[in-house]
C-alpha cells in the first residue's frame, strides 16, 4: 500500500506515469508490476484465443508453412525488442507474443474438449505457483541452472525436430520432458528477473518470460493429457 500511496504522491507532484516507467521500482511494487503485467498478458490471450478460432485455422490451412514461420518471427522479434530496456518498447514486445501465442491458442478450443482445456488450466496454475514461491526461496539454485536449462531446452526441439523427420516422434515423452523444463524454467526466470534493476521495462520483460513459459506448460499438459485419454 505504501508504495502505491508512494506513486500516487509522485503523480501529485507532476512525474505521474512518467516517474513509474522511468525511475527505479521499490521491491514490492517491482514483483506487483510483474504480477500485473502478467496477469493482462494470459487475461489478453484468453479473449484472443476465443475470438479468433474461425478465422485463423483457415488461413493456416491454406499456408502452414507460413503461418508457422510467420508464428517464430513474431515471437523472436517481440523476444528480442522487449529485452531493450526500454518500457514501450517492452510493451511492444510483449504485445507481439501475446499475438502470437494467442493466435496459437485460438487452435486449442477446435482440438480440445472443454473439460480437458480447464483442467490443463489448473493444473498448470499450480506449478506456476509452486514454482514462484520456490524461485523465491531459492533463487540461487535457479540461478545455477541456467545454462543447463538453457542445453536442454536446445536438445529437446532439435530432438523433437529429429524425431518427426525420421517418423518416430513420441509425444508423450517430450511432453513430459518440456513440461519438466519450462517447470524450471519458471523458478529461473522469476528468480533472474529479481536480478534485474527494478524497473518498469524490466518488469514487463521478466513477465514476458514468465508468460512464455505458462503458456508451454499449459500446452504440453494439455497434450499430455489428450493422449493419455484416447
Amino acid at each position: 500500500m505504501n508504495e502505491w500511496n508512494e506513486m500516487n504522491n509522485r503523480e501529485e507532484n507532476g512525474g505521474g506515469l512518467s516517474a513509474y516507467t522511468q525511475g527505479t521500482l521499490s521491491p514490492a511494487l517491482y514483483n506487483v508490476s510483474i504480477g500485473v503485467h502478467l496477469l493482462v498478458g494470459l487475461v489478453i490471450t484468453y479473449f484472443l484465443a476465443l475470438r479468433m478460432p474461425y478465422v485463423l485455422p483457415q488461413i493456416y490451412s491454406v499456408h502452414p508453412l507460413i503461418f508457422s514461420i510467420g508464428f517464430l518471427v513474431v515471437g523472436v522479434v517481440g523476444g528480442m525488442i522487449a529485452a531493450k530496456g526500454n518500457y514501450v518498447l517492452s510493451l511492444i514486445g510483449y504485445g507481439l507474443n501475446i499475438l502470437a501465442f494467442g493466435t496459437l491458442l485460438s487452435f486449442v478450443g477446435l482440438i480440445y474438449p472443454a473439460q480437458y482445456i480447464v483442467l490443463a488450466a489448473v493444473l498448470t496454475t499450480v506449478v506456476v505457483i509452486t514454482m514462484t514461491v520456490a524461485g523465491m526461496l531459492f533463487p540461487n539454485a535457479f540461478l545455477s541452472m541456467g545454462k543447463t536449462l538453457f542445453i536442454a531446452l536446445i536438445g529437446l526441439v532439435v530432438a523433437e525436430f529429429v524425431t518427426m523427420l525420421l517418423g518416430i516422434f513420441y509425444p508423450n515423452i517430450f511432453a513430459i520432458i518440456g513440461i519438466f523444463i519450462f517447470s524450471l524454467y519458471l523458478g529461473y526466470d522469476w528468480a533472474r528477473g529479481q536480478q534485474y534493476p527494478s524497473t518498469a521495462s524490466y518488469a514487463c520483460f521478466t513477465a514476458l518470460q514468465l508468460y512464455m513459459d505458462i503458456i508451454n506448460i499449459f500446452i504440453r499438459i494439455l497434450r499430455l493429457m489428450a493422449s493419455r485419454r484416447r
